[in-house]
């Protein structure tokens, strides 16, 4: 497992750890940027600045491997993924978290392209390199939705009415399940009881 990924939040870590062995970094890798852009968005006292740091991550992407700024483990543990990670994937997760810039609650429509674009980033990316076969859409807008509930919940008061979508079953897309319910509040035992089960 990449060390850094020790940043990431028990769930996740766990989702990592279910992960197969030749994707676990790059998936770590793909979290550990969702969770480094999120906090960019989280401490924005000015628009503009979080912008220019997202526009900084969005040109070091779309630079070659060995032009990307130096001093920067997450850029590092990029470039030792190789290609496993799609440049479309890490456009779509920069792009979802700019659509998150402004002031005040979110407008809809930019919550609704945000929960998209991160969902198809993370669990679409996932689902591909696994070869699985099966949308994982619904759960994937789902997860990203109520994932911002609870990363910020100032920003998005309106409660979650509609019924959830089902877990992906088996157990190459435990991490996904894992993910999905550690944003519905399953916690400890439970949710360790998940990863080694399915149930």
């Amino acid at each position: 497992m990449n060390e850094t990924s020790l940043h990431l939040p028990p769930p996740a870590n766990l989702a990592v750890a279910y992960t197969p062995v030749a994707f676990r970094a790059a998936f770590s890798v793909l979290l550990q940027l969702d969770a480094r852009f999120a906090d960019i968005v989280r401490k924005a006292r000015e628009p503009m600045i979080a912008q220019i740091k997202l526009a900084w991550w969005r040109d070091a992407f779309a630079a070659e491997p060995a032009l990307r700024p130096k001093g920067e483990p997450l850029l590092q543990s990029l470039g030792a993924c190789g290609d496993v990670i799609s440049p479309s994937a890490l456009e779509d997760l920069v792009s979802a978290w700019e659509l998150l810039l402004g002031e005040g609650e979110w407008a809809a429509q930019d919550v609704a392209k945000h929960t998209v674009l991160r969902g198809r980033a993370i669990f679409g990316s996932y689902a591909a390199w696994i070869g699985e076969g099966c949308d994982v859409s619904s759960v994937s807008h789902q997860w990203a939705l109520d994932a911002l509930r609870l990363e910020f919940p100032s920003k998005l008061s309106v409660p979650n009415n509609q019924p959830l979508p089902a877990l992906p079953k088996g157990r190459k897309l435990r991490p996904l399940s894992i993910l999905a319910m550690s944003v519905r509040k399953v916690t400890g035992l439970r949710l360790v009881g998940h990863a080694l089960t399915g149930w």
